[in-house]
């Protein structure tokens, strides 16, 4: 999908506006939860990664995706080590699992 010019596209139009606070009403912020925040109370960001807050990155770029994900799950691995952060990802990991 990212190979697909108009994702990538849009993708890179939503990071700079994002990044830049040019109100479009529709731009967010690219992340990934590592945990079901509806039901993680608290410290949200704390089980999330971040992209960039960068305006040109560009999440269709191999070499900027990969370090993306790479430094998601160093942050996985570290909250499943964590003693009680484990077990809000892991609850999360059940209640997505069963659809709930």
């Amino acid at each position: 999908m990212y190979n697909d010019p108009t994702f990538a596209l849009l993708m890179c139009a939503n990071q700079f506006a994002w990044a830049l606070n040019i109100p479009t009403g529709s731009a967010r912020e690219i992340q990934l939860a590592l945990a079901n925040q509806c039901t993680v109370s608290g410290a949200n960001a704390q089980k999330s990664e971040l992209f960039s807050k960068q305006p040109l990155a560009n999440l269709a770029d191999p070499q900027q995706r990969m370090a993306f994900v790479l430094r998601a799950a160093q942050r996985f691995n570290e909250l499943l080590h964590h003693p009680t952060d484990k077990y809000d990802v892991e609850n999360s990991l059940y209640l997505i699992a069963h659809s709930r």
